[in-house]
């Protein structure tokens, strides 16, 4: 009902004003502007429409996700101060996204290159979730998938990330890739392609966080998708499969 009212409304005064201009005009004439002031308001319609869906988009998904301050900050909870500094590292990618209760990093390591050891490469996919805590449930409120290769150097203290070649985004993505990973792309191919394999890495990582920081998180869910149930952590397992 509000609708047909407003849309009413709107050709009442787009039609004074026709009437207002239109004086000398014939009757066909006068009906051709008609149609056409019944046709803008009908866009003005959807124009508003359009406006409150979004609005109404954005809300649903701030509430879905909203930051609460109840979480600690990620921390790599292997052995191998190696891969500490790799987390490390790509946790700090949450630095593009607005703040979140816990940033939690997923990588997949599609291969190393440890010949120089003032130039070590790590090549793979370096993805960032950014989550907000809902119960017992990890709300994911941002993230983004960084594929590219990795430069560490060795030191007197462990290791430093020195460097990050990323692979560029739409029609260069593919060129950037092939440049970027050489003969390490079709291993790069095989994992970035997997969704399933990311789906389980990404778990497993939220859930071995949730054991070494004692949390009782049972889920953690995207916006628009189900929750997903954590499995049983495996730090012990896990970490050592990256020696």
């Amino acid at each position: 009902m509000k609708k047909i009212k407003l849309l009413g409304m709107l050709i009442v005064g787009m039609t004074i004003g026709v009437v207002g201009a239109g004086c000398g005009k014939s009757e066909n004439d006068m009906a051709a502007v008609q149609e056409e002031a019944t046709e803008e308001a009908k866009d003005v319609i959807e124009d508003n429409q359009e406006s409150e869906s979004e609005e109404a988009d954005s809300t649903d998904a701030n509430t879905f996700s909203a930051k609460t301050d109840e979480l600690p900050d990620y921390e790599y909870p292997g052995p191998e101060l190696f891969y500490y500094e790799l987390y490390d590292y790509v946790e700090d990618f949450n630095e593009d996204y607005s703040e979140a209760d816990v940033s939690i990093p997923c990588i997949q390591i599609a291969a190393e290159d440890e010949s120089d050891k003032n130039d070590i490469k790590v090549y793979g996919n370096f993805a960032i979730y950014n989550y907000n805590l809902d119960g017992d449930t990890l709300a994911c409120a941002s993230g983004g998938s960084y594929p590219g290769v990795m430069h560490i150097k060795s030191t007197d203290e462990g290791y430093e990330v020195v460097s990050f070649d990323v692979v560029g985004d739409g029609s260069d993505f593919d060129k950037s890739a092939k440049e970027i990973f050489g003969d390490k792309y079709d291993d790069f191919m095989k994992i970035y392609s997997d969704d399933e394999e990311r789906e389980t890495v990404r778990a497993q990582i939220i859930s071995n966080y949730v054991f070494a920081n004692n949390l009782d998180i049972q889920f953690y869910q995207d916006y628009g998708w189900d929750k997903k149930p954590l499995p049983e952590q495996n730090i012990d397992s896990f970490y050592s499969q990256l020696d």
